[in-house]
């Protein structure tokens, strides 16, 4: 079977962490390494809530964006998410921010394991299933990590 989320994998994932130093300077972007790591771990969060959120991309596009979530292409840069601005640390440091992402990804397997057939809404992609889900922070967590040089391009 296809590992659609292999950065996921703790023996891939673990060691990358520990290499992101909190003061990292980003390849593009304005984030910290700590602001960063949070993004991908309130998108994962996202990604198991039924929270309501809108749909940036016109209805009738969604089925071609989808197709493109589905190729190997990697996420554009420069996308500003409106809805979660970068602002202040959520944590006290960026090791505590790693222990949650950690923990969030716990969350959103065992989430999808008790809950196959779960969709949440993607403010571009729309409603996506697990499937889906995992091709998403795949390419997010690589166009995150590239950032920061953890990735090469």
């Amino acid at each position: 079977m296809e590992t659609l989320f292999p950065l996921a994998q703790a023996d891939i994932l673990v060691p990358m962490l520990k290499r992101l130093a909190p003061d990292a300077q980003p390849r593009w972007g304005a984030m910290t390494a700590q602001q960063m790591i949070e993004h991908l771990d309130t998108i994962l969060q996202y990604s198991i809530s039924d929270k309501p959120i809108p749909i940036l991309t016109p209805e009738e596009q969604l089925p071609q964006i989808v197709q493109w979530l589905r190729t190997s292409k990697p996420l554009p840069r420069g996308f500003n998410n409106p809805l979660i601005p970068v602002g202040p640390p959520l944590h006290p440091d960026l090791q505590t921010a790693n222990q949650h992402l950690m923990a969030s990804l716990e969350r959103f397997f065992q989430h999808y394991n008790e809950f196959p057939s779960h969709t949440a809404i993607h403010i571009v992609f729309g409603s996506l299933g697990y499937e889906d889900w995992q091709r998403f922070h795949q390419k997010h967590f690589q166009h995150h990590f590239t950032q920061f040089g953890l990735l090469e391009e």
